[in-house]
C-alpha cells in the first residue's frame, strides 16, 4: 500500500494536464512489458481463482518488492549506517545513550521527511485542488480544513492532523525502541543472528522474498482481530475479544475515517504492539540477518503513509482500504498474496461500489456495516441550503421551532421537551438568532458540539445574511502534535552528539 515512483510521476502529470493512466513501474503509460502484458492468461489457481496472467507471475515474484522500493530502500540505508561494518556486535552489548540515540534518531527523520512529503503532494500543494476536482480524492471533504479547503502542514481546525502526527510519532518511536532492544539481544548472543547475508544465499534471498507475503498475511490477521468477531455491541463477558479491542484500542486509528498520510500509523500504542510482530515475532524463533528484521520493520512503517492517502489512481491504489475506513466491516486485508477478504465474504470492490453502491458481502458484514458520525459533513451538506432572517422567524410556532447558531439553522422541535435546561428558553428564542444567548452558557460545557450530541442530523440550512463567525466544527480534543514530535527529534540529537 506504499506510494512509489509511479504514485509521483502521475501526480506530477496530473499537475501538467496529463490524465492518461500510469500503469508502468516508472510511471510510464503501459505496463513494464507491453499493454497487453496482462491478458496473457496461463492457468487458474487458489492465490487468482480468476485466472494467472504473466502480470500475476511478476507481481508474486518481483513486483510485490518492487512496489515496495521505498521501503527497501531505507532498510539498506539503515543497514548501512548501523550495521554493515559489523562493530555493532561489541557497541550494542551495552545501552549507550549515542548508539540508542542514533537509530531513535534515523527513525523519526524517516517520519519526518516521508510523511510529510506525502502530505504535502497530496494535501498542502497545488495538486489538492486537481486530485477534488476531478474525483480522485475519495471523500471530497477536506478533513483536516473543511471550510477553507487548505491544509496546514502541522496544525489543523479539526484537530485530526494533530492527532495523526501524535500517534504517528508514538508508533515510530515504539519501532525504533523495538529495533533497538532486537540489536541489544543479538549483540549480547541471546537470539540467533548471522553477519553475513550471503552465508547461506538461498535461505536468506527466500525470507527477504517471503517478506511480502508474510506482512500481508499478518496484517489481515492483526487487524481481523481488532475487529468484532461477532458482534459489534459485545465484550469480554460475550467472549468477543474482537470487539472488546475495538473499542478500547482500534477505534482510535478509525476515527480517521476520512483518512490521510499520516493516518496510517495513527494508532494506540497497543495496537502499535500487535502491528509490529510481525517484525518482533519471527527472530524469536528462527535466526535471521539484520536486513530480514530491518525489511519487516520499515515495510511497516513506510506502507500505510500511501496506503491511507485517501486518493485513487494515478497518486495511490488502496481504494479497498479506503472503504474499510469509511464502512468499517469490509476489506480488512490486502488483496495480495491472497485475497481472504473472498474468502471470508467480507470484500467489497471499490469500483463495483462507486458505480452502483452495492457492497456485495456476506449477512454478517452487512449487519455490523456501518456510517462514521460524520459530523463535518452533515455541517456543510446543511449549509447548501440557505434562508433569511425572516423566513427563520415564521418558525417559531408549537411544533415548528427553528434557532441559528453561528449562522446554522437548528430545527429543535423534537428536542424542545428533551432540553436539560427545560423548554422556556427554548421557546423565547424560537425563530431568532440565539449565537449570543447559548454563548454565554455553553462556552465552557461543551459549545456548538452539545448540537450533534443532542440533537443529530437537526441542522437543516445557514442564514443568507449571516456576518458572523463560522461554527467551531467539533469541540476538538488538543494533541501535542509536531510539539511532541519535534522535541523528540532535538531530544535524540542531543543523545547522538552526547554519545560522539
Amino acid at each position: 500500500m506504499t506510494f512509489g515512483i509511479r504514485h509521483v510521476v502521475g501526480g506530477l502529470a496530473l499537475r501538467r494536464g496529463d490524465t492518461a493512466q500510469r500503469q508502468g513501474f516508472f510511471g510510464t503509460k503501459q505496463p513494464l512489458f507491453g499493454a497487453d502484458w496482462q491478458q496473457w492468461k496461463l492457468c487458474s489457481s487458489l492465490l487468482e481463482p480468476d485466472g494467472w496472467t504473466m502480470n500475476d507471475v511478476w507481481t508474486y515474484t518481483w513486483g510485490a518488492h518492487a512496489s515496495h522500493a521505498l521501503d527497501l530502500g531505507v532498510t539498506l540505508l539503515c543497514y548501512w549506517l548501523f550495521y554493515s561494518s559489523g562493530s555493532w556486535l561489541v557497541e550494542c552489548r551495552e545501552w549507550r545513550i549515542g548508539w540508542v540515540s542514533s537509530i531513535f534518531l534515523f527513525n523519526l527523520a524517516c517520519e519526518v521527511i516521508i510523511c510529510n512529503f506525502w502530505h504535502y503532494f497530496n494535501y498542502v500543494s497545488d495538486l489538492y485542488g486537481t486530485l477534488v476536482k476531478r474525483g480522485i480524492k475519495h471523500n471530497p471533504t477536506n478533513q483536516y480544513e473543511p471550510q477553507s479547503d487548505e491544509a496546514g502542514m502541522l496544525t489543523s481546525s479539526t484537530g485530526q492532523l494533530e492527532r495523526e502526527i501524535t500517534f504517528t510519532t508514538l508508533g515510530w518511536l515504539q519501532s525504533a525502541l523495538w529495533q533497538c532492544i532486537f540489536t541489544n539481544l543479538w549483540a549480547k548472543g541471546a537470539l540467533p543472528i548471522y553477519a553475513n547475508f550471503f552465508e547461506y544465499p538461498v535461505y536468506s534471498l527466500f525470507l527477504m522474498w517471503f517478506v511480502a507475503y508474510w506482512r500481508e498475511i499478518h496484517f489481515y490477521c492483526a487487524h481481523r482481530g481488532m475487529h468484532p468477531w461477532w458482534d459489534r455491541e459485545n465484550g469480554l463477558l460475550s467472549g468477543d475479544i474482537g470487539a472488546f479491542l475495538y473499542r478500547h484500542v482500534h477505534s482510535l486509528h478509525h476515527k480517521s475515517y476520512n483518512p490521510g498520510p499520516w493516518s496510517g500509523l495513527s494508532m494506540h500504542p497497543v495496537e502499535h504492539f500487535f502491528y509490529y510482530s510481525c517484525a518482533t515475532l519471527p527472530p524469536l524463533f528462527i535466526s535471521v540477518h539484520p536486513l530480514h528484521f530491518l525489511y519487516t520493520k520499515f515495510h511497516a512503517d513506510i506502507a500505510p503513509i500511501g496506503g491511507h492517502s485517501g486518493m485513487d489512481e494515478p497518486v495511490a491504489g488502496s481504494d479497498y482500504h479506503y472503504l474499510h475506513h469509511a464502512k468499517f466491516e469490509c476489506n480488512y486485508g490486502v488483496p495480495f498474496p491472497v485475497n481472504l477478504d473472498k474468502i471470508f465474504g467480507t470484500w467489497v470492490d471499490w469500483e463495483i461500489y462507486k458505480k452502483t453502491g452495492e457492497m456485495n458481502v456476506n449477512a454478517w458484514s452487512k449487519q455490523q456495516m456501518h456510517d462514521p458520525d460524520d459530523k463535518v459533513t452533515s455541517l456543510l451538506k446543511a449549509g447548501q441550503r440557505q434562508i433569511s432572517m425572516e423566513e427563520l422567524a415564521t418558525h417559531s410556532k408549537p411544533g415548528d421551532y427553528f434557532i441559528a447558531l453561528y449562522g446554522q439553522v437548528i430545527d429543535i422541535s423534537n428536542f424542545i421537551s428533551k432540553h436539560p435546561g427545560g423548554e422556556k428558553i427554548l421557546v423565547a428564542n424560537a425563530g431568532k438568532d440565539a449565537t449570543q444567548k447559548f454563548e454565554s452558557i455553553h462556552a465552557g460545557s461543551g459549545g456548538f458540539d452539545l448540537v450533534s450530541k443532542w440533537c443529530p442530523e437537526s441542522i437543516v440550512a445557514s442564514l443568507s445574511d449571516w456576518k458572523g463567525p463560522a461554527p467551531p466544527l467539533l469541540a476538538v480534543r488538543k494533541y501535542p502534535g509536531s510539539l511532541m514530535l519535534w522535541p523528540a527529534v532535538a531530544l535524540f540529537a542531543a543523545g547522538v552528539a552526547s554519545g560522539l
